[in-house]
């Protein structure tokens, strides 16, 4: 079990090498719950208040503690996991690798949706940047196009991307988005969409009937988008992945975008599995916003521990680095 008190002073130190200007007070408020929920596993309110250091007051004013740091409107949350997000992609580049970003939504509770854009690391994830939203439905492109357009501009220009979404984001929006922006994609579509394919017209689950399974320069009816779709359909699976790519389209393309997957295991760390997000009870976008802060912070420091304690072991030459 860790100490909140102890791993929230290693936090605060971390976060000041990232944030050397960023609020004093705000800065406080925020290590000192991420190190909380790294403790008790909950976003529960009254489980974070319980563990809070007691020189704090009673149980109600622990409970306001979290309360004003939740509803701060100076603490911007994108901004402050930035440098966190750019560390990872940076490290991921500079290995040479193309770093994978993944674009999904997910429910909160019975009026709330997040839309997040999180960086693969092996088989997991780790958030980027995101927008909660009050609906009880997807959430759609011009929201999508703000959140990504946010990011394009703090990424280093040398790079390489590729965003891997599902079918929900494959409309020639997103795809026009991804190529205008120098970015590769694995974007999944749906089987019914409408081409125009070498003069003639033919839906996207009528591709897997062409040679090779694939369509290159195949535009989306009347967009002007033109990109290339991969199909593959696996034994035992009831649908087959259809797959608009800037690749050129085989199985080892269209299995690229098997890494999207990587954001449901994020969730799962959110959610069920993890902090338990749907069990706040909070209902404002806003404050939502700021707890899934205080997550990303404690999930980042997490994976961040579990990363020095492999390389420590591979320095002991136990097993492979990272």
């Amino acid at each position: 079990m860790f100490k909140a008190s102890v791993v929230s002073t290693a936090i605060e130190k971390d976060f000041e090498a990232r944030h050397a200007v960023y609020h004093k007070s705000r800065r406080a408020g925020l290590v000192m719950l991420a190190g909380v929920m790294l403790e008790v596993r909950s976003a529960n309110m009254m489980e974070l208040a319980a563990a809070l250091p007691r020189e704090i007051g009673t149980a109600h004013d622990r409970y306001q503690y979290i309360e004003r740091q939740l509803k701060n409107e100076k603490i911007d949350a994108n901004a402050t996991i930035r440098p966190y997000a750019l560390e990872v992609i940076e490290r991921l580049s500079e290995r040479g690798e193309t770093v994978v970003l993944q674009l999904d939504q997910s429910h909160i509770n019975g009026v709330n949706e997040v839309l997040m854009l999180s960086v693969r690391l092996r088989k997991r994830a780790l958030p980027v940047a995101w927008v909660v939203r009050s609906t009880q439905g997807n959430i759609g492109f011009e929201v999508q196009k703000v959140l990504l357009d946010g990011v394009l501009a703090w990424l280093p220009e040398d790079v390489s991307v590729m965003l891997a979404a599902d079918r929900f984001y494959g409309t020639s929006a997103m795809i026009g988005w991804c190529q205008s922006a120098g970015w590769g994609y694995r974007i999944r579509l749906k089987g019914n969409l409408t081409l125009s394919h070498m003069g003639g017209e033919l839906t996207t689950g009528e591709v897997a009937m062409l040679p090779g399974a694939s369509a290159k320069g195949a535009e989306l009816y009347g967009s002007g988008v033109v990109t290339n779709i991969g199909v593959l359909h696996e034994k035992g699976h009831k649908e087959p992945w259809i797959i608009a790519m800037d690749a050129s389209p085989n199985r080892y393309t269209v299995l690229d975008y098997g890494m999207r997957w990587g954001i449901e295991n994020m969730f799962s760390d959110f959610k069920s599995r993890g902090f338990g997000l749907m069990q706040s009870h909070i209902q404002k976008p806003d404050r939502l916003d700021r707890l899934i802060l205080i997550m990303s912070i404690a999930l980042y420091w997490a994976v961040s521990c579990g990363a020095f304690d492999e390389h420590e072991t591979a320095e002991s030459g136990l097993k492979g680095g990272l």
